[in-house]
């Protein structure tokens, strides 16, 4: 597990000096890695809320259970059906209180897709567009929009449309308000 850490320190300090990280020139210095991604980092936060798939879990397992309910006793005494129950209701109180983000930093982007730490350079973003109900984040390339909707994981649109109106402007990225 050490030679692990070691090589993944090396490339860190390899890809830093090639200037593709977002510690890039800054070398190692007194930065914790465990901080410099997510949400405890530097730079502004914005937090949302899963709502739906926590719903729909919880709603899975009381379903199961109306269902064992109805069915036949011996299988409502069975251990494994009250462990699967409960743990629908651990995995939907687990991403309830894991957290959506948009973490705006002097150069960079941070959230979290697919339980991953996502970066992007402000040299990479194409545009930003914010509505009422999203903001979109279009990168250049190949790679996805990063969406936060108002709606679905009740993020604040309004305070993140304004300060991402202020770094496009610093960073020279198209900006659009609908």
């Amino acid at each position: 597990m050490a030679s692990f850490d070691r090589k993944v320190e090396r490339n860190q300090i390899r890809m830093n000096k090639k200037g593709k990280g977002p510690n890039a020139g800054k070398g190692r210095g007194n930065q914790n890695p465990r901080t410099s991604l997510g949400a405890k980092g530097e730079g502004e936060v914005f937090r949302g809320r899963n709502m739906i798939l926590p719903g729909v879990l919880v709603l899975l397992a009381l379903l199961y259970a109306a269902v064992g309910l109805v069915g036949s006793a011996a299988e409502m005494s069975s251990g494994l059906f009250w462990l699967t129950i409960v743990l629908y209701l651990i995995l939907a109180l687990t991403i309830f209180l894991r957290k959506p983000y948009l973490r705006i930093n002097k150069g960079w982007l941070y959230t979290s897709k697919y339980n991953r730490d996502k970066i992007l350079e402000a040299g990479n973003i194409s545009k930003i567009r914010v509505t009422r109900q999203k903001v979109i984040i279009t990168p250049k390339g190949k790679d996805t929009n990063w969406v936060f909707y108002r709606g679905r994981n009740l993020f604040d649109t309004e305070a993140m449309g304004e300060r991402l109106e202020q770094y496009a402007k610093v960073h020279h990225v198209t900006f659009e308000k609908e």
